[in-house]
């Protein structure tokens, strides 16, 4: 197996954090797993601390919209794509980005932009269970 390079950027949250370069690059095995990445950005405290501690943070990368989520609440990390491994999701470029969304509406309101309106389609694509988690959360 050999090492690959994943270079990690996230969107800044505030004012104040944009003062920081938000770019981290981590070396990992070519098997990895974005669950492999989300608990080593978890271990090195990437995602920041934000007021009311309710957001959710969208893996993205060039080819997919949601790699994985994740619900700062709750602590739950959401499956965004089946296939696991970053050497199939990043394909041409480890280049990931994190999308913040400053609650779960937000977070819902973009899934159903992307369809617009066109339910039947957000269940093929299996975003109706996403959908469920952000209102879930939302009650809490």
């Amino acid at each position: 197996m050999k090492n690959v390079k994943i270079k990690v950027n996230r969107q800044s949250v505030c004012m104040a954090d944009d003062m920081t370069d938000h770019i981290k690059v981590y070396q990992l095995r070519d098997n990895a797993t974005y669950k492999t990445l989300f608990h080593i950005l978890k271990k090195d405290k990437y995602f920041p601390n934000v007021a009311g501690h309710n957001s959710v943070w969208v893996l993205t990368n060039n080819h997919y919209h949601c790699i994985f989520s994740y619900f700062t609440k709750t602590n739950h990390l959401s499956m965004g794509i089946v296939e696991q491994k970053l050497k199939n999701i990043c394909q041409d470029s480890y280049d990931v980005y994190l999308q913040y969304y400053s609650s779960p509406k937000e977070w819902k309101k973009k899934i159903e932009s992307m369809y617009e309106g066109d339910t039947y389609s957000l269940w093929r694509d299996g975003w109706l269970d996403e959908i469920k988690y952000c209102e879930y959360v939302m009650t809490l």
